[in-house]
C-alpha cells in the first residue's frame, strides 16, 4: 500500500498533492515499473478524499505517461525512458508563488481541463478537433501565400481590434444565409469562441452577478464564468431543449444579467431545438428584459432533416448577441470566431477587444477571407458534410445496436459531432465507470464537468470529430460491453 498524505488546509489542490506524491514515488523508485496502484475507491478511502479526486489524479498521471490502464479497471506504473539529465536541477517554486495566486485562479484551479494528450492505444472520443485528414491544408497554404504576396507588410502590422474588414463583410453576407441580416459594423472578430464568451461576459457582468445557462452546457463556458466570479444557475434540459417552464419560473424569482444558450447542436448533448422553442425562448427574454447570448458553434454542421434558423434571425428588439466560430469546421488552430451584436454594443466589444489583446492576427484573418472568397470554404464544407454524415449515421446505428437500452440512453443529433449518453448509474459511480472504459481502451468526456451543479446520474459525451469509421463502431461496442457488465 502506498502512503499518501493530504494537507486539506493547503491552497494546493488535493488532486495535485496526490499527483506530486505518486510521481515522486515513481521517479525515486518507490513504485516500480509494472506495480499496480490501489483502485480509486481504495485510495480515496485511505486518503480521505472523494473518488473523483483520485480519478482526476490518475488521469493526470495517465496523460503524463507515468501510469497506464490495464484490464480489470486498474492502473499500473508504466515503463518510462529516463530523460537526459539537465546540467542544473530545476528548482520548483523557490519564491513561494502559491501564496500569491489570485482568488479568481483558485476558483478554477480544481476544474479539470480537457486534455489534448493522445493516450496510446485508446479510441479517444474526447476531442472536438476535426479529423486532420479532412483539413484543406494545401488550399489554405496557397491562400496564406497569396495574401503575403498581394498585401505584404500591411497584414503584419497591428490590425483593427474589430478584425479584418473584408472578412467581417464576408461574414455579414454568410450570416444572411442563416436569416441574420447584419453588417460588418455589427461584427467583431475574436480569438475563437472562448474569447467571444469572455468578451461578452466581461462587458455585461460584474463579479457576483447571476447568469442562467442550460444544464448541461459547454464546460469551458462554465469555467470562464466561474473565473469571472459569476453565480451560474443551470436550467435543466428536456430531451429536446432547455426547459422553458423552469426558465420562466426562475426568471420570476431572479433576473440574471444574461442567458447563455446553444440551440443548434448543443454541446454536450448534440440536440437542436425546434422553431417553436426558439420563438418562445425569444419571447421570454423579451418579456423579462434579459439579454440572450446564442452560441452557434456548429451552426453549419447540419446533416439530416430541415435546418432551423438561429434565434438571432428573429431578433427584432436587438437584445440578442450571436457567437460563431471557424474552429469546428475549418482549423481550430486559427482561433477565429466572431460576435454579432447591435452596432452600439459592437463598438463597446471592439473597445474591450482592444484593451484585452489589441487585435487578432490580420495575416490569419486575411488568409481565411481569401480562402472563403475563392470558394475553398464551401468546397471544404461539402466534403466534411459527406464524411461526418456517414460517421454520425454509423455512430447512431452502433448506439442502437449495441448499447443496452435498460442501462443507457443516447441523443440522436441531426448534425455536429456529439452524442450524449445518460446512464442509469448514480453520479458517484461516474469516475469508476470512466476508469473501466479507459481500461478497455476507450476515452470519453465525463458528463459531470458540463453541469453547474452535480447531476443525479452519470453521463458521458462522445465526440466523433477525430475518429475514423471503424474506430467509432469499435469504440461504441466497447462502451456497450463495459456498461452492460458494470455493477
Amino acid at each position: 500500500m502506498i502512503l499518501i498524505t493530504i494537507d486539506t488546509k493547503s491552497r494546493h489542490p488535493l488532486f495535485e498533492q496526490i499527483v506530486d506524491q505518486i510521481r515522486s514515488l515513481i521517479e525515486s523508485g518507490g513504485l516500480k515499473e509494472g506495480e499496480v496502484l490501489p483502485s480509486t475507491r481504495k485510495l480515496a478511502e485511505n486518503v480521505g478524499v472523494n473518488r473523483a479526486t483520485v480519478y482526476r489524479a490518475y488521469e493526470e498521471l495517465w496523460a503524463a505517461g507515468y501510469i497506464e490502464a490495464v484490464a480489470g479497471g486498474y492502473s499500473r506504473v508504466r515503463k518510462r525512458i529516463d530523460p537526459v539529465k539537465q546540467q542544473a536541477e530545476i528548482v520548483v517554486d523557490r519564491f513561494g508563488w502559491e501564496g500569491h495566486l489570485s482568488d479568481a485562479f483558485m476558483s478554477i484551479s480544481q476544474t479539470r481541463l480537457f486534455s489534448s494528450a493522445q493516450l496510446d492505444g485508446l479510441i479517444d472520443f474526447r476531442s472536438l478537433s476535426p479529423d486532420s485528414d479532412l483539413l484543406p491544408v494545401e488550399d489554405f497554404r496557397r491562400s496564406m501565400n497569396a495574401v503575403i504576396q498581394t498585401e505584404g507588410a500591411s497584414v503584419l502590422q497591428y490590425g483593427d481590434p474589430a478584425g479584418y474588414l473584408p472578412l467581417r463583410e464576408l461574414l455579414a453576407r454568410q450570416m444572411k444565409q442563416h436569416g441574420i441580416h447584419t453588417s460588418a459594423d455589427e461584427i467583431v472578430l475574436t480569438n475563437g469562441m472562448q474569447n467571444g464568451i469572455e468578451l461578452v461576459c466581461r462587458l455585461l457582468t460584474n463579479p457576483g452577478d447571476c447568469v442562467f445557462v442550460e444544464s448541461p452546457t459547454y464546460a469551458s463556458a462554465l469555467t470562464m464564468m466561474n473565473y469571472l466570479g459569476l453565480k451560474v444557475q443551470g436550467i435543466s434540459m428536456t430531451s429536446a431543449s432547455m426547459n422553458l417552464d423552469e426558465l420562466e419560473a426562475s426568471l420570476r424569482k431572479q433576473k440574471p444579467k444574461l442567458i447563455y444558450s446553444m440551440p443548434t447542436f448543443h454541446n454536450p448533448t448534440g440536440i437542436s431545438t425546434s422553431q417553436s422553442h426558439r420563438e418562445r425562448l425569444l419571447r421570454i427574454c423579451e418579456r423579462y428584459g434579459v439579454p440572450l447570448v446564442e452560441d452557434g458553434f456548429e451552426e453549419e454542421m447540419k446533416y439530416f432533416g430541415k435546418a432551423v434558423l438561429p434565434v438571432k434571425s428573429m431578433d427584432r428588439k436587438q437584445q440578442l448577441i450571436y457567437l460563431g466560430t471557424f474552429s469546428k469546421i475549418l482549423f481550430p488552430g486559427l482561433r477565429i470566431g466572431w460576435i454579432v451584436a447591435p452596432v452600439t454594443l459592437a463598438e463597446k466589444l471592439r473597445r474591450m477587444k482592444e484593451v484585452t489583446d489589441l487585435s487578432g492576427s490580420p495575416l490569419t484573418q486575411a488568409a481565411v477571407f481569401r480562402f472563403c472568397d475563392q470558394g475553398f470554404y464551401e468546397l471544404h464544407k461539402k466534403r466534411i458534410h459527406r464524411a461526418y454524415r456517414k460517421r454520425m449515421q454509423l455512430a447512431l446505428a452502433a448506439c442502437r445496436e449495441f448499447l443496452p437500452q435498460q442501462q443507457v440512453q443516447f441523443t440522436r443529433p441531426e448534425g455536429g459531432y456529439l452524442i450524449w449518453l445518460t446512464t442509469c448509474f448514480p453520479l458517484e459511480r461516474e469516475a469508476e465507470l470512466n476508469q473501466k472504459l479507459i481500461g478497455t481502451g476507450v476515452a470519453v468526456s465525463p458528463g459531470s464537468r458540463f453541469f453547474a451543479a452535480d447531476p443525479e446520474k452519470a453521463h458521458f459525451r462522445l465526440s466523433i470529430a477525430h475518429r475514423k469509421e471503424d474506430e467509432i463502431v469499435e469504440g461504441i461496442k466497447r462502451i456497450a460491453e463495459v456498461i452492460q457488465n458494470f455493477n
